[in-house]
């Protein structure tokens, strides 16, 4: 009789899970866009596709996220251009969400394309703030 209690509580997976660590994980989805502006009267409704002026800044480019060392921590790339309207005017918005990004750093550097990295403080990235990444036209 008590081997069939520890075979089905070994098949249950409770004899192995005290091996386990208690922690929470340590990577997390990093959400974010690219905004590009575009040109002062657009009258493009919000969600309408566009593309940015800025080369590179284009569905399916790159993103990097690195560690303040350049350790790399994450990859994805943009998904394709909306027109975002705000209180800043109007933009053309590149989406990105990467799974996975690993944690232990106090920042995070964001670089699409060959555009230059953005730094953003990691706690607010961990708590599901937008890595809102605005690149000059």
């Amino acid at each position: 009789m008590t081997a069939l209690v520890l075979a089905v509580a070994a098949g249950c997976g409770w004899i192995a899970a005290s091996g386990r660590p208690a922690g929470k994980p340590d990577a997390f989805v990093l959400r974010g866009h690219v905004a590009v502006p575009v040109a002062a009267g657009d009258t493009r409704p919000d969600g309408a596709a566009c593309a940015a002026t800025v080369p590179g800044v284009v569905a399916g480019a790159p993103v990097r996220v690195t560690g303040p060392d350049g350790k790399l921590m994450g990859t994805g790339s943009l998904g394709n251009g909306v027109i975002a309207h705000g209180a800043d005017g109007s933009s053309c918005d590149f989406p990105f969400q990467i799974a996975g990004v690993h944690g232990g750093v106090d920042n995070y550097d964001i670089a699409v394309a060959d555009q230059p990295p953005q730094r953003f403080p990691a706690k607010d990235l961990r708590e599901n703030a937008d890595a809102i990444i605005r690149i000059s036209g």
